[in-house]
């Protein structure tokens, strides 16, 4: 493009002494219009920096540029509607007489299938957005082809005002078919837009029935994130959304499974309130609530359906691999005391593997969770190894002729136990090099404090004559007597931690003794934390003592600089050390 045509559509310069407009646009109508490298004309430059006026004059030399495409398939409109220049959209709709030619240049397509009402939507200009609804309120704006439509663009980005006005003037606004299938009552809920869905949902309430391409509806995902207000409005008009499964055919689940793995009782309480038979519902794997509660973990949950008289019957329910939710909690190594002491978890009970909760648990990876678990379940009588026992009946019995079934048996025995000696033996192994570390530690504690006790400060009376010959000479200060008490506790705390130490080291050697190690452990912990805070009191009571020694002599010097001076006036010290 000429640099002085740009120049002037940039700037809106129709014309001066040195340059007409109207003959460059002539020139342009016999050789072919000037572009840029995009393939901008000089109306969609005009139209790019917001020049109406210049658009104007443009439009009533050469008409013709109002459809015409850059190298984007853009015309003016869409440029203008893009950077939100209202004066410039309103110049570009009015400059056509033509009814046809006007609702041609509305719904003309870019290359990625927008109209300018996208554009506008998309970029929030409310201003261009009424501007063009109100002229062509007949369009239905089909999607474009990422299959997004301007009223979900709305929904999306929760451009209310404008959804608002789109549902107003359109008549036959596109709804369906969004993104993933989405309509946009989707979209205002994943996005957490409440005035968008409101106003969606005064508009079309069928809308929350529709699926998306993974099965699920509004209310789906409103259950999901916890929007309270949401789901009220939905089960209010229509309570069976509650049972519609989410998912596909091979993997679905329910509203209330899905609030249950979020662990948001505050949900369940609300679908409850509406449909109070819907705890009832099973998933694609026959699980209820509290089967999911227990898979994610969520513990208040499972808390809540045990204290409801109507959840009673979840406790025993088996799924469709037989497992009830005491299964699945001895697979994941929770522990979760409501559930294990339930009155009808204490019924044995096989999943179709015949396995008890108990095999489960003795299969899991060794944990301190685990060991609970694995006593509990022994407490209340769960006991398992249905199909251990069937097979040992009639593969292992042992034959008195057949000394080789007997020694199978016994391999079976001593292979379980050193799994379990080996479990034990690694933890234990680990313990004790942390242990390593706090022994260098308590040794360097008991070692100093030694020393301290041995040279105390202060030195101890030499005097013959002294009835205190031997005795410390501070023995009477406050912060002396602090002293030694402290760094007696440090010393006799971190001895009591080496001696500990010692009896763990004894009883690691296999086969260990684990929990006999672990008390060890935390004994020797607290008695070594006790005997580090000692030695702190006592560091802080020694160096004070020292600062109040290190005053009364300056000050006795000081007072010795006097002629005449008395020693009843000078600080409380050993005056005959100083003199």
């Amino acid at each position: 493009m000429d640099p002085t045509l740009y120049n002037a559509a940039m700037r809106g310069n129709i014309g001066d002494a040195n340059f007409l407009l109207a003959d460059h646009l002539k020139m342009d109508e016999e050789s072919g219009y000037q572009v840029t490298p995009k393939g901008n004309t000089v109306l969609h430059v005009a139209a790019l920096y917001g020049n109406s006026h210049f658009a104007r004059e443009v439009l009533k030399i050469t008409p013709a540029l109002l459809c015409c495409q850059n190298k984007k398939n853009e015309t003016a409109l869409h440029i203008a509607s893009n950077e939100g220049h209202t004066e410039v959209v309103r110049v570009l709709l009015e400059c056509v007489e033509d009814h046809n030619t006007k609702e041609k240049l509305t719904r003309m397509t870019d290359a990625s299938g927008d109209t300018a009402l996208h554009k506008a939507v998309r970029s929030q200009h409310l201003n261009v957005v009424k501007l063009l609804v109100k002229e062509d309120p007949e369009f239905e704006y089909p999607p474009n082809h990422a299959q997004e439509t301007p009223l979900y663009l709305a929904a999306e980005s929760g451009f209310h005002d404008a959804l608002i006005n789109i549902l107003e003037f359109c008549k036959k606004p596109t709804y369906a078919a969004g993104p993933s299938n989405r309509t946009p009552l989707h979209a205002a809920i994943i996005h957490e837009h409440k005035d968008c869905f409101r106003s969606l949902w005064r508009w079309n309430k069928p809308l929350c029935e529709e699926l998306d391409l993974w099965g699920w509806n509004s209310l789906h995902y409103a259950v999901k994130l916890g929007l309270e207000d949401v789901v009220s409005d939905m089960l209010g008009w229509k309570k069976s959304l509650v049972y519609l499964p989410a998912g596909s055919e091979n993997d679905w689940t329910t509203a209330i499974h899905i609030a249950a793995s979020e662990g948001d009782v505050n949900m369940i309480n609300e679908l409850l309130n509406h449909c109070p038979d819907c705890w009832d519902t099973l998933n694609r794997n026959n699980q209820n609530a509290l089967h999911v509660s227990v898979l994610n973990n969520q513990d208040e949950v499972v808390r809540f359906l045990l204290d409801s008289d109507k959840c009673d019957s979840l406790v025993d329910e088996p799924d469709s691999d037989g497992n009830t939710p005491l299964h699945l909690l001895a697979a994941s190594g929770n522990h979760m005391y409501e559930l294990i002491y339930h009155p009808r978890a204490k019924k044995m009970s096989f999943n179709k593997q015949n396995q008890t909760p108990l095999d489960i648990a003795l299969s899991c990876k060794a944990t301190t969770k685990k060991e609970i678990l694995v006593e509990d379940l022994c407490s209340i009588g769960q006991f398992g190894k249905r199909e251990f026992e069937v097979n040992w009946k009639y593969e292992y019995m042992p034959n008195p002729n057949d000394e080789t079934r007997t020694g199978v048996k016994m391999q079976l025995r001593e292979d379980d136990h050193d799994k379990a000696n080996k479990a034990d033996q690694t933890e234990v192994e680990s313990i004790m090099k942390s242990a390593q570390l706090h022994i260098v530690v308590a040794t360097l504690i008991m070692t100093v404090t030694f020393a301290a006790g041995i040279t105390l400060p202060g030195g101890f009376e030499s005097d013959p004559d002294s009835h205190n010959q031997g005795m410390a000479i501070l023995i009477r200060k406050t912060a002396f007597r602090a002293f030694v008490v402290s760094d007696a506790i440090a010393f006799t705390f971190s001895a009591v931690a080496i001696f500990i130490y010692f009896l763990m080291a004894d009883e690691s050697r296999p086969p260990p003794h684990l929990k006999l190690v672990h008390k060890l452990y935390d004994l020797a912990g607290i008695c070594q934390c006790l005997s580090m805070l000692a030695v702190v009191i006592a560091f802080a009571t020694g160096l004070l003592r020292q600062f109040r020694l290190c005053d009364k002599k300056c000050a006795l010097k000081d007072a010795m600089k006097f002629p005449g001076y008395m020693l009843s006036e000078v600080p409380d010290i050993d005056k005959d050390r100083h003199l």
